[in-house]
């Protein structure tokens, strides 16, 4: 891993909002990521599933932190996630992030979310904005 992706990656560490839904990454380099959240009673809607903001989160995280690995501070401009199926009767939820591509400005990451099967449950599109911090 290089210096620029450990301090992305380190960032993760540094959030009590990341620890609070526990997301942790798995993968990073230039292009992809990869990060799971535990699928817990805590975090489950009224009917049993995975809430989806819970979801929502885990993209926009792991999506961020691949993001980042510009090695400038990045921020949310839009996301969109599409709920294709319940998460239900897994032990973990993984969000794999692909960059789609990499402007000056502007960051756009394509993301999946499956189950311990490898079943899709959820895909989108997030866009950040890279500042001129340093990260």
């Amino acid at each position: 891993m290089s210096d620029i992706e450990k301090r992305a990656a380190a960032l993760l560490e540094e959030s009590e909002f990341i620890k609070l839904l526990k997301i942790e990454l798995t993968e990073l380099d230039e292009k992809h990521a990869r990060g799971r959240m535990p699928f817990e009673v805590k975090y489950k809607n009224p009917y049993g599933s995975m809430h989806g903001g819970c979801l929502y989160s885990l993209a926009d995280t792991i999506a961020g932190t691949l993001a980042n690995v510009s090695g400038k501070a990045v921020t949310t401009v839009e996301g969109s996630l599409h709920f294709l199926a319940p998460a239900v009767d897994t032990e973990y939820i993984y969000c794999d992030a692909a960059l789609k591509r990499g402007g000056s400005h502007l960051i756009t990451v394509e993301v999946d979310i499956t189950d311990d099967k490898g079943k899709l449950l959820d895909c989108g599109c997030y866009t950040f904005y890279r500042t001129d911090m340093d990260i």
